[in-house]
């Protein structure tokens, strides 16, 4: 059954869809190595997005928007989610951020020539900073950053590349949103890391002028745990590496959130989609 929020409210989510990868051979990037997703897999997938009910969905690790569009229109999401916004990163793998929505995307914007320093070496994000408007339901408009940072399995070298990389991103963050009407915006994405961490503290604790952004799951139990697969998550310690930030103004219209069990999640992806909802 398609759960959707009410009219005057808005649901946001974030997903990373496991390797939502073509048949094609890509010469620019490193592909041949991933499989593309199996009809049953991006079937599951499908189903835990319609269910969400989610006005707008930030996508981890899709490689291209040819993919992603096939994806939509082959799995009866079409209708529900018209706008698809994918522009390509830095991944040498080939994995992308992007948006799925309800609502008209404008003002695209990639952040992926950004250069910041990992020590003394000059660093680009490792896919993407996506930025984007849409107007949610209510006339609110909201503007929408879409990461996915370094993950933990090279050591000690991503964990400096993390950092490095949101502090990049609130830069931008902070530029990007200074004359923004409303001043509601959104991060969201896997970050690879926990709230707990220097990386996601760099958004949630407050600078010298007082800037911080608002972690809608900061009241949800250490036990959840974002990675379908309990063993994996025990394993690699991660809990709650998926987040979604907003800003303070953005969390007075905060309801609830959500993380979106479902019978299909293990086929689906090895994370968890999570959500937040917000009154309009």
């Amino acid at each position: 059954m398609n759960t959707v929020v009410a009219p005057s409210s808005f649901r946001l989510a974030t997903y990373n869809v496991c390797n939502l990868f073509d048949e094609v051979d890509d010469p620019k990037t490193k592909d041949e190595g991933t499989p593309p997703k199996s009809a049953e897999s991006q079937a599951a997938l499908a189903q835990v997005m319609l269910d969400s009910g989610a006005d707008v969905i930030a996508l981890q690790e899709v490689e291209n928007i040819q993919i992603l569009t096939q994806f939509r229109d082959r799995n009866g999401l079409a209708e529900a989610y018209p706008h698809l916004l994918l522009l390509e990163g830095n991944d040498r793998r080939g994995i992308d951020v992007a948006l799925m929505s309800r609502h008209p995307i404008q003002n695209p914007v990639s952040h992926k020539d950004t250069e910041f320093k990992v020590g003394k070496r000059k660093q680009r994000f490792l896919r993407d900073v996506l930025q984007a408007d849409i107007e949610m339901p209510g006339k609110i408009p909201v503007r929408f950053f879409v990461t996915h940072f370094p993950s933990k399995v090279a050591g000690a070298w991503t964990e400096a590349g993390r950092v490095a990389e949101a502090q990049a991103t609130r830069r931008i963050i902070q530029k990007e949103t200074a004359h923004f009407p409303g001043q509601r915006y959104v991060l969201m994405g896997d970050f690879n890391d926990t709230p707990d961490s220097e990386a996601v503290k760099t958004f949630t604790r407050p600078d010298k002028q007082g800037w911080a952004m608002c972690d809608v799951f900061a009241d949800a139990p250490a036990t959840i745990s974002y990675p379908t697969i309990p063993a994996i998550a025990e394993k690699i310690g991660y809990n709650k590496i998926d987040q979604i930030l907003v800003s303070p103004e953005l969390m007075k219209n905060f309801s609830e959130h959500k993380v979106h069990h479902h019978a299909a999640e293990q086929l689906a992806s090895d994370h968890w989609m999570i959500s937040s909802s917000f009154q309009g």
